[in-house]
């Protein structure tokens, strides 16, 4: 009986001591839901709820391939559904293995493949045959199931880098044993992040670059062209990816987006592509740049904006189409996806805003959190529609009328409006979102010397003040949990020019 009542203690023990781990382990892993453009959590998190056999096509590449290739815009365009499985920087093994595990789940009739990664970085990224950042390996990694294949990969990244430590894709407190003095909203409100979901595993970019100039391949006569060698490790894991489609008979099409490709490296591929009879569509070939009516200055290089997304989209939605017979099918999530979606193209359009009364129009949304601060002087060119504005975001005070001198602080939170005028020194505290953010305002005239005044707004740690003239804007996105665009209106000009600080 007392041996029974050991072992009975020992497995109660162990058995303790394993979920101690798996949460810790849970806890440790970084959750980069919405403080960086790439999400890897959504994109990893929100494959694995969709239904089984649901996805006709999927995405894999690098950052290149996650902001070019939007499933929403395929599926609002042409009804077929797809998924982009990218990942920053991602390597060709981490897109071997991601594909291998999405086949566990779905049964694609079309694979792209990004294949920016298979030539080097800058010798600045490469930090090994992997080309790519340990951080890059981690995000894509830390989201994938365990499984065989899990532990497969692990070592073979440890093995191609031996600074990896297999285990520690598993032991996740070997990596991050230090992560419990970083711990903030994200990780401790992971299931309601969990649920906003994302766009399929499209991360949306915004902005222009006026002025830049189109750079396109004149493939005309590559005779005369050395081909560039690829990676160590890309015939390896690019054929894997090979055999792996055709034993699925899956259709394999690799893809360069425009970002001014160097003509070796077109040919290296482009002869890979021919050799193993694999359709291969460059966008930086002079031809196909001009038939989407790409732009350099209105759709950037690289990290294609929404709008140059959504032609690169297009013509990849038209090809499965027609030349794949890729043909629609309903599917609700894609409801859900196209919310997202709306909602990030309304805050990269506000950015993008530069007349104030277009800005005020688009900040009459229940998504976000406004603070305004003006201090000292604003009032000399505020207009009446302005005001209307204002008043119609529910801030009744009349701006107009502020005397030079005076303060004004505002924040709109779930309808709640809260205003103050006022001569005197400022010193605020508050919460918002339901009490899981901070703000303050202080400003502190009181040393003779003007230069030492402080004019300060703290939004969740985020100073977003200043003694600029005229109104300062700071929006906060409630949905995606951080400030999405910080403006300062020079009210005091009557160009009211729009400046983002």
């Amino acid at each position: 009986m007392k041996r029974f009542k050991t072992a009975v203690k020992f497995i109660c023990f162990t058995l303790i001591a394993c979920l101690v781990v798996l949460s810790l382990n849970e806890w440790m892993r970084p959750k980069y839901y919405f403080n960086e453009i790439w999400s890897p959590t959504n994109t990893y998190k929100d494959f694995y709820k969709l239904d089984k056999n649901s996805v006709d096509v999927l995405f894999l590449g690098s950052s290149h391939a996650i902001t070019a290739f939007n499933p929403q815009v395929i599926y609002d365009d042409y009804g077929i559904t797809s998924y982009n499985l990218g990942s920053e920087q991602q390597s060709i093994l981490i897109s071997y293995y991601w594909l291998e595990e999405a086949l566990k789940y779905q049964s694609p009739k079309v694979v792209v493949l990004d294949a920016f990664t298979l030539h080097k970085y800058t010798e600045v990224y490469v930090y090994n045959d992997l080309n790519c950042a340990e951080g890059a390996i981690r995000k894509a990694m830390d989201n994938m199931r365990f499984s065989p294949l899990k532990i497969k990969a692990a070592n073979e990244i440890a093995k191609i880098d031996p600074s990896q430590n297999a285990l520690s894709f598993f032991l996740l407190n070997i990596r991050y044993h230090s992560r419990w003095t970083e711990f903030d909203e994200s990780d401790c409100y992971d299931p309601a992040i969990a649920n906003h979901g994302g766009i399929k595993g499209y991360n949306i970019i915004g902005g222009f670059a006026p002025g830049a100039k189109d750079v396109t391949l004149d493939i005309s006569d590559l005779s005369d062209v050395e081909a560039e060698p690829m990676i160590g490790i890309a015939d390896d894991y690019l054929g894997r990816i090979v055999d792996l489609c055709e034993k699925n008979n899956i259709q394999l099409i690799l893809t360069n987006i425009p970002y001014q490709e160097n003509i070796k490296r077109y040919k290296a591929i482009a002869e890979y592509a021919n050799d193993h009879d694999i359709p291969y569509y460059d966008f930086n070939e002079e031809n196909l740049y001009n038939e989407i009516g790409y732009s350099a200055s209105e759709n950037l290089y690289t990290h294609p904006n929404y709008l140059g997304a959504e032609k690169l989209s297009d013509y990849m939605g038209k090809l499965f189409s027609e030349e794949y017979g890729i043909v629609p099918r309903n599917d609700d999530s894609f409801v859900k996806s196209g919310e997202n979606y709306k909602h990030k193209v309304n805050n990269c359009k506000l950015t993008e805003t530069t007349d104030i009364h277009e800005y005020l129009d688009m900040l009459n949304n229940d998504d976000y959190s406004i603070f305004i601060l003006a201090p000292r002087d604003y009032s000399a060119y505020i207009d009446e529609d302005m005001i209307n504005k204002l008043q119609a975001l529910g801030f009744t005070t009349d701006l107009r009328n502020a005397e030079y001198g005076k303060h004004y602080f505002g924040i709109k939170d779930n309808g709640n409006i809260k205003e103050t005028l006022t001569a005197d020194d400022i010193a605020l505290t508050g919460p918002f979102r339901n009490g899981l953010g901070k703000y303050s305002c202080n400003i502190d005239t009181s040393l003779m010397v003007s230069s030492f005044h402080t004019y300060s707004m703290q939004i969740d740690g985020v100073e977003c003040g200043n003694n600029f003239s005229g109104i300062n804007i700071i929006v906060f996105d409630n949905d995606e949990k951080t400030i999405i665009d910080k403006v300062n209106v020079n009210t005091c000009t009557e160009e009211k020019t729009m400046v983002r600080y």
